[in-house]
């Protein structure tokens, strides 16, 4: 089976989407199939290999075709020309969109036409939940999209809910797969120490992450928590605000910007964290939750659709309503007073969690057989002509 995972811009992040879609791939590959990404970029590259020794292809975004601009059209047309090359290229059984957004223009474009791969596209969150307001022209695209493929998948039952009520199409071909993390995430032991005393923030420096709402609840923790420090891990265009707001709290205990991590780094940083905080506005399945849970982190998140599906209020972290730094405040003065039989026990639970509900090779296997069900082995091709058998 060869799969041609599409993602939605250039690689070299830690983002929730690029995470899950160089996970698929490696693990594709070791399970003996052939997989390829193609990226999203300003303008194209030339094809490059990864270390991982996948191909990856550079697609250039194309601008929304109107009738009146001819030059949208030349875009749309070029985008699309490229496109195709990878698939000449790479002749996959099956192409896999993931948060389609600027990929729905070249694909919707060859889509069209007598094909002999499959469609599979993935929701994550925004790309469904994004107001008209912040992307207008995309929802007709993503209609196309969803309508030429052969299955969609959304990473949380929430977000699949809120994805049926704007594309009806969902209801006849849409499930749910969820995000998985791996086992190298649950390989720490239990009774690491940290070197000092933490709260920890992993992810982009966004609006929708809500780290202004974890900045003023700070503001009377730290107070009940001089010695307990605030580590805000991540970059993004509102960390210059950001370090704003929390110079003109005037706090009781420091608040480090410590930058973007590496993989290697986080899993100490998740487990010797008293808590991890993701009070965002917007979310699909954060895999934040998902590796610091593995990693036996308390966590504590907003009530926003996709983060109550894996933390369990009260038993393996806490839940609290968005926009409110009063109750993220209360949940963090109630994890930082936990008995040490209440903090193991706590971890305990949201180990074995993300192990039974959100493992890598669960996520992996659905996706396979999905992938199974659409393409006959008979029909898989062999070195890019179609095989017999």
């Amino acid at each position: 089976m060869r799969v041609l995972l599409f993602h939605f811009a250039e690689l070299g992040g830690l983002g929730g989407v690029e995470v899950a879609v160089a996970t698929l791939a490696e693990a594709l590959n070791l399970r003996g199939w052939s997989s390829a990404i193609a990226e999203i970029a300003p303008e194209g590259k030339p094809p490059r290999v990864l270390p991982n020794n996948i191909p990856l292809w550079s697609v250039a975004a194309s601008s929304y075709p109107k009738l009146m601009r001819p030059r949208s059209w030349a875009s749309f047309l070029r985008s699309t020309l490229q496109f195709r090359r990878v698939l000449q290229e790479f002749h996959p059984d099956i192409v896999h969109v993931h948060y389609p957004v600027a990929q729905c223009l070249p694909v919707v474009g060859l889509a069209s036409f007598p094909r002999n791969w499959k469609l599979i596209v993935t929701v994550h969150n925004s790309d469904i939940r994004v107001s008209p307001v912040e992307a207008p022209e995309i929802a007709p695209w993503q209609r196309r999209l969803f309508e030429h493929a052969d299955a969609i998948t959304a990473v949380s039952q929430s977000l699949l809910d809120d994805a049926s009520n704007k594309y009806e199409v969902f209801r006849s071909k849409a499930q749910v797969i969820h995000n998985g993390v791996g086992s190298k995430w649950f390989q720490l032991p239990l009774d690491s120490k940290p070197d000092a005393d933490y709260v920890l923030f992993v992810g982009r420096l966004h609006p929708i992450k809500g780290v202004d709402i974890l900045l003023h609840a700070w503001k009377s923790v730290s107070s009940a928590f001089p010695n307990t420090e605030l580590w805000i891990a991540g970059d993004g265009p509102d960390r210059q605000s950001l370090e704003a707001v929390a110079a003109t709290l005037n706090l009781s205990s420091p608040v480090r910007f410590i930058g973007r991590k590496s993989e290697n780094e986080l899993p100490l940083l998740y487990r010797n964290a008293k808590a991890l905080v993701l009070p965002s506005r917007r979310e699909g399945l954060p895999i934040t939750l998902l590796e610091a849970g593995a990693c036996g982190s308390i966590c504590i998140g907003s009530r926003t659709p996709g983060i109550p599906e894996i933390i369990e209020d009260g038993v393996t972290g806490y839940v609290v309503s968005p926009e409110s730094p009063e109750e993220l405040a209360a949940a963090l003065l109630t994890t930082l007073q936990l008995s040490p039989s209440q903090i193991a026990q706590k971890q305990k639970d949201a180990r074995n969690r993300i192990a039974s509900q959100f493992s890598e090779a669960r996520m992996i296997d659905s996706y396979m057989s999905l992938y199974e069900s659409l393409v006959p082995a008979a029909t898989v091709k062999r070195n890019g002509s179609q095989s017999s058998g």
